[in-house]
């Protein structure tokens, strides 16, 4: 039986493996079965397990992918059990690698690599234990291995094996199994009383089962040349094939069989119409399948462009969220911005108003100093002769300083760096020297500078000569 699951729409992300491995577990949890079903996400759910560490997770979801698979992408489903494996003997899940093998033993076997077959499955009944149904028919395939190059002891060998498990696990379906291949066996071996003894011991569970039972009891009558009971069961057989339960693969390979034996025993026109029904029955097997697959791979194209443009609906999401996100910084950075620039203005404002306040305070006081002195200086010229007079003058210029120390306050405070120039010389000037160098940052003449200094002309060029040299010499 072959499904398929609509691709309409599925949720994103985890979401979205959690819902393929739910539906995953309601098909496969009992194992293989015939039903191949295209489950969306199923195929990446072994590697997203996988990444966030869940072995065990990983390990069911690739033996599910799989069992998905097999009937349509051999290389896919080669693969899928490979992880199942692989991921199995990272959890130490015995089952799960067992069923991954047993199926990979099953695909080599299909592909007439039977000594390869054998190994995967004998790793397969190791790793079965005491599940005796799947052990059994492990048991069953490697003894087919064995038959098809016919190693019969070693065929018995394992039918013996599939049979005693099949027992153990009270498995009809098991025990059918290997009495059939035990016939097959037989006749091979050309031990037809045996091969029929053995076809009589089965017991079919339904129609499909009672076709492929009567059409060994056929084979063998034929090899004994039984032609009457060759056509009993024919009738039956051909009765029963009309039934919707049996498998078309199963109808085709039995009118090939009706045909091959009808041509082998001169029933020319019998083996044509068996051939006819034969090859319309294979027509019509090869359409569905092809139909199935091309469905199948829409399913699966309609899939990935699904999650295209999920994906690009996700990028484009992404790419506003990214955008809206640089606005945002953009937003803050240019908000900071202007609340510093706001507060370096507001500081700037507060300095500048407070110089302001400064200076004003600074030119109301010189202001008032400069009236002081212009009032005093009348007041003396008017009375030159009053020396307590040019003393109120004096004071009110130099507020009481000695004149050379008010002189130096001035030039300290317009030129702060001749301070620690003047200092770092006054060890090595005489006192005469020091006035000659504080006047030198004055707008001040040679006469002015000698009466200042009460030395004539002639000896203040020399004093200058002098400073100058030493000034040059320790600034070296």
């Amino acid at each position: 039986m072959a499904l398929m699951a609509a691709c309409v729409s599925y949720p994103e992300g985890a979401e979205r493996i959690v819902a393929a491995m739910e539906q995953a577990e309601a098909v496969y949890a009992e194992g293989e079965n015939d039903t191949s079903l295209f489950i969306p996400g199923l195929a990446e759910a072994s590697l997203y397990y996988a990444n966030k560490k869940q072995f065990g997770k990983a390990a069911l979801a690739a033996l599910y992918n799989g069992y998905a698979e097999k009937a349509y992408d051999k290389e896919a489903a080669m693969e899928a059990f490979k992880e199942a494996e692989r991921y199995g003997e990272l959890v130490n899940d015995s089952l799960i690698i067992a069923r991954a093998e047993y199926q990979m033993g099953k695909m080599l076997y299909g592909e007439y690599m039977h000594n390869e077959a054998r190994e995967v499955l004998g790793l397969a009944v190791e790793h079965f234990g005491n599940r005796f149904s799947e052990k059994a028919l492990a048991f069953n395939t490697i003894a087919c291995c064995f038959m098809v190059i016919r190693e019969y002891d070693s065929a018995a060998y394992y039918l013996e094996q599939s049979l005693k498990c099949a027992e153990l696990a009270h498995s009809t379906m098991a025990r059918n199994k290997t009495l059939n291949n035990y016939a097959v066996l037989y006749e091979l071996k050309g031990d037809n009383e045996r091969s029929i003894a053995c076809l009589r011991m089965v017991e079919p569970e339904n129609n499909e089962q009672r076709v492929l039972n009567y059409l060994n009891f056929y084979n063998v009558f034929e090899a004994l040349g039984m032609t009457d009971s060759m056509a009993h069961y024919c009738a039956i057989m051909q009765e029963l094939l009309e039934q919707s339960e049996v498998k078309t693969e199963t109808r085709i390979n039995v009118y090939k069989v009706f045909s091959e034996a009808s041509e082998r025993n001169g029933q020319v026109e019998q083996a044509l119409l068996f051939r006819k029904e034969y090859e319309r029955l294979l027509g019509e097997l090869l359409d569905i399948r092809s139909q199935k697959n091309v469905y199948r791979i829409q399913q699966k194209y309609d899939y990935v462009a699904l999650q295209n443009t999920m994906n690009r609906k996700v990028l484009n999401r992404q790419w506003i969220i990214v955008v809206s996100s640089i606005i945002m910084v953009l937003l803050a950075i240019a908000l900071t911005l202007s609340q510093r620039m706001v507060a370096n203005k507001t500081r700037q404002e507060a300095q500048t108003k407070e110089l302001l306040m400064y200076y004003l305070n600074q030119n109301y006081e010189l202001l008032d100093k400069q009236g002081k002195t212009m009032q005093k200086t009348a007041i003396v010229m008017g009375n030159k002769g009053d020396r307590m007079l040019l003393n109120e003058l004096i004071h009110t210029v130099f507020e009481a300083k000695d004149p050379w120390i008010a002189m130096a306050e001035v030039l300290y405070s317009l030129h702060p760096e001749v301070r620690d120039n003047i200092e770092r010389l006054r060890p090595v000037l005489t006192e005469l020297e020091l006035k000659d160098l504080l006047l030198s940052h004055f707008d001040v003449s040679r006469k002015d500078e000698a009466l200042l200094l009460h030395i004539n002309i002639h000896t203040l060029d020399k004093l200058r000569l002098t400073v100058k040299k030493k000034v040059s010499f320790y600034s070296k």
